[in-house]
C-alpha cells in the first residue's frame, strides 16, 4: 500500500539562537487520499513541502523521519524520491510544446508510441484534446495548471505534493481545476499532501486537516 508517513518532524533555521518553528509533526496519508495542511503565512507550509521533496534550503534543517512505502527518504536525493510536485505557478518549460512538456517526465521504459497514446488519452480527460502542439505562452492560466498537473501525475510518482496550486486561478477555474486534481489523484491511487490557506481546499481532505499553527514553538 502506498503510504506517506512523517514521524516527529521538526524544522528550524540554522542559527544558534533559532528554535524549531515546527515541532513534532506526525501524519499519515494512504492510497488515493488527500491530506490538507494549513496555517498562516510564514508558518512553514512551503518549507515542509520542500523538506519532503528534498529541495529544502541550505539554511534549513530538520529532525524526524520521512517514510514513503516503508523507505526512509531523509538521505535520498531528490531525483530518486519518486515524488511529484505541483506548485502555485504550475511552471511549464516555455520552449516545449504541451506534448513535449508531459513527455519529458514520463517513464523512460515506456515506448514512445505508448507515451504519445497516454498523453492523447489524458489530454482528452483534461478537455484539452488538440492542444498537443501548443506552447505554454498560448495557454490560459487554467490550461497551464491542468498541463502541469498531468505532467506531475503522468511521471508516475509515489507521492504528490501540492503547494497552493489553486490560489493563482480565478474562482471559476479554481473549482474546475480542483475537481480535476481530485479525480487524477483518485484514479492514480497515490497519496497527496496539499498545503493551503484556502478553506475550500481544507474540505477536500480525506482526513482531518492539520493546522500547522498548533505545531509552532
Amino acid at each position: 500500500m502506498t503510504l506517506l508517513e512523517l514521524i516527529n518532524i521538526s524544522l528550524k533555521w540554522n542559527s544558534p539562537k533559532e528554535k524549531p518553528f515546527i515541532k513534532n509533526l506526525n501524519l499519515k496519508i494512504n492510497n488515493g487520499n488527500i491530506l490538507s495542511v494549513f496555517g498562516k503565512s510564514g508558518v512553514g507550509k512551503s518549507s515542509l513541502i520542500n523538506v519532503i521533496a528534498g529541495t529544502n534550503e541550505d539554511n534549513l534543517s530538520f529532525e524526524g523521519e520521512i517514510i514513503l512505502n516503508g523507505k526512509i527518504l531523509n538521505n535520498i536525493p531528490i531525483e530518486r524520491r519518486k515524488i511529484g510536485l505541483l506548485l502555485q505557478e504550475g511552471t511549464l518549460f516555455p520552449h516545449l510544446t504541451v506534448e513535449q512538456n508531459i513527455y519529458f517526465g514520463m517513464n523512460r521504459k515506456l515506448k514512445s508510441k505508448d507515451k504519445l497514446f497516454l498523453i492523447d488519452e489524458n489530454l482528452k480527460k483534461a478537455n484539452m484534446d488538440g492542444f498537443q502542439n501548443r506552447y505554454p505562452h498560448t495557454l490560459s492560466g487554467g490550461q497551464k495548471a491542468r498541463i502541469a498537473c498531468l505532467r506531475a501525475v503522468m511521471s508516475e510518482p509515489e507521492l504528490l505534493l501540492l503547494d497552493e496550486p489553486f490560489s493563482s486561478l480565478d474562482p471559476e477555474h479554481r473549482n474546475t481545476f480542483r475537481n480535476f486534481v481530485i479525480s487524477m489523484i483518485k484514479e492514480s491511487k497515490i497519496p497527496c499532501l496539499l498545503v493551503t490557506h484556502d478553506e475550500a481546499d481544507k474540505r477536500i481532505s480525506h482526513e482531518k486537516p492539520i493546522d500547522l499553527n498548533l505545531f509552532l514553538k
